[in-house]
């Protein structure tokens, strides 16, 4: 690791809401002044999978987004997948999405003192 180089570390946050949230959501958030990592739409289900910086509180998140978009769609929040997602199984992308950002993060964050 590179002497005063900060590494971000990652927190899972699904996202999900009334039809047609995931494309008001995903264009607010390409318009900010942040960097929030995506992951891969539910076509099935309303459910969006955003990456973001854990130190970030959720309300600010929330803020970044606005409550006109939040109760126009209804959107709830998520660290977990919902009770009523986890019947169905996750796409092969996504699978192959969080074992990279396990690994990943297993490679930076989890090393013990």
């Amino acid at each position: 690791m590179l002497a005063g180089r900060k590494y971000m570390a990652w927190t899972t946050l699904y996202i999900s809401g009334r039809p047609g949230f995931k494309e008001a959501v995903m264009d607010k958030l390409t318009r900010t002044s942040r960097f929030y990592l995506p992951g891969s739409v539910d076509s099935e289900h309303d459910l969006l999978l955003y990456w973001i910086d854990n130190t970030l509180p959720l309300r600010d998140f929330k803020n970044e987004l606005g409550s006109k978009l939040i109760f126009k769609y209804r959107l709830q929040f998520h660290y977990t997948v919902p009770e009523e997602y986890t019947d169905s199984k996750l796409s092969v992308q996504e699978e192959a999405l969080i074992k990279k950002m396990t690994n990943w993060e297993a490679e930076h964050y989890r090393h013990s003192a």
